[in-house]
């Protein structure tokens, strides 16, 4: 028998239906005044696509009874021990993660470059064959990096745009700036569970008015960016 984590939640355990992934048992492993939330799975029973989904909805399940931070799907621990040994390794950062997001749930934001501005338009100009291949492979190179600052500044701007305006505080932010040639920004912010739906329309609405951009907005859903300890 192994336990398949789900989440990482302050002790007392709160009050909730001890049903786990496939209907099996729901574990609690308490440790420094932290338990982690746990299916107790057999050895030999394979993960499957459905169970991912199913790791999800008893997170959302934890995190409405209780401030959680979501474990990685698959997460697993080999006894009660290991899990409370786990925890106890790191009880500070994870009491201060808890702490962090509690009352809090995560919207996700992504701005994809549309397609007439962005790395489309932005893309190195040819180099005239008469110059040399190293001639034409140094303009190459320049122009592309030059393209590529000239991205990333203007993503940087976006997401500067989109804390100032909705006034979120910078702690509660993560974003990452142009990860592949489509993908112009990826943002996920905290905001107050209660106004969560609220502060989707304003991002929504915010994002809307970027010319160059595609916005793509999701959740509210459990804290799963901001789950990290570092």
């Amino acid at each position: 028998m192994t336990l398949l984590a789900h989440a990482i939640a302050a002790a007392p355990p709160a009050a909730m239906s001890h049903d786990g992934l496939r209907g099996r048992s729901l574990a609690w492993s308490e440790a420094g005044g932290l338990g982690l939330w746990s299916t107790e799975w057999a050895r030999d029973m394979k993960l499957e696509r459905p169970d991912a989904l199913a790791h999800h909805r008893l997170v959302e399940r934890i995190c409405a009874v209780q401030p959680c931070l979501p474990v990685r799907f698959g997460t697993a621990f080999a006894t009660p021990d290991e899990a409370r040994a786990s925890l106890e390794k790191r009880a500070a950062a994870l009491h201060a993660a808890l702490t962090r997001v509690a009352g809090k749930s995560e919207l996700a934001l992504t701005l994809l470059w549309s397609k007439n501005s962005g790395a489309s338009a932005l893309r190195p100009p040819s180099v005239p064959e008469a110059d040399g291949p190293g001639r034409r492979y140094m303009e190459a190179r320049r122009a592309e990096y030059a393209a590529f600052a000239t991205r990333r500044a203007r993503a940087q701007a976006l997401v500067d745009r989109v804390i100032s305006e909705l006034a979120i505080e910078r702690p509660l932010v993560w974003h990452q700036t142009c990860t592949s040639e489509d993908v112009a920004v990826s943002l996920a912010v905290l905001v107050p569970t209660e106004r969560a739906l609220e502060r989707k329309a304003e991002l929504e609405h915010l994002a809307a008015r970027f010319a160059d951009v595609v916005p793509v907005v999701n959740g509210p859903w459990p804290p799963y960016t901001f789950a990290g300890t570092e």
